[in-house]
């Protein structure tokens, strides 16, 4: 894979949105899927199961009491205590087939993370995300390939296999004897 370096990052991003985890078949990883605002290239980001879990709340509620708060609430929580906020989660890089990931603060300040943390401090605190457009160009995918907004794509097969075991059952061999007529009023 292609290494993306630096400089390239900082100077453009594009935003994209957290669209859905997903478990990748063979490793049972969980995957964070980044899509690009108004566009279909997507980002799939290995994170961990600990992040993950966070990632799958979403949102951080208005209100919450101390016994809620998550780890990753910190954070912010810090940022707010030294008179700063965070303003966005990026991907900013891939160096030898790895992300690297920084929380940027309203200063500018950057602090770099995991991108499994970073990305479940984002989403958790509804943070602006954005991919390093170097990144995107190197590894982004079609998301509408990998199944798009689909709610729950493994569940779409598995009904479709179910209608096909359904069928299978109640055919007979007389079903698979003959193709139907492209014309319904020849009898050949």
């Amino acid at each position: 894979m292609a290494e993306v370096g630096d400089e390239a990052q900082r100077s453009s991003t594009t935003e994209v949105r957290f669209a859905r985890l997903a478990v990748h078949r063979m490793t049972r990883e969980p995957l964070a899927l980044l899509v690009e605002t108004g566009g279909d290239r997507c980002v799939v980001v290995s994170v961990r199961g600990p992040q993950a879990e966070v990632i799958d709340r979403g949102a951080r509620p208005d209100g919450e009491d101390a016994d809620g708060v998550l780890t990753q609430d910190l954070v912010a929580d810090l940022a707010v205590l030294l008179g700063r906020r965070l303003e966005r989660a990026e991907i900013t890089e891939l160096v030898e087939d790895r992300f690297r990931a920084e929380l940027v603060l309203d200063d500018g300040a950057r602090l770099p993370g995991r991108p499994s943390d970073v990305l479940a401090v984002g989403v958790r605190e509804g943070l602006r995300l954005e991919v390093a457009d170097a990144v995107l160009d190197a590894v982004g995918q079609s998301f509408s390939a990998l199944g798009g907004d689909r709610p729950e794509p493994a569940r779409e097969a598995a009904e479709e296999v179910q209608r096909m075991r359904a069928f299978l059952e109640e055919a007979t061999v007389e079903d698979f004897e003959r193709p139907p007529a492209d014309d319904p009023q020849d009898p050949a």
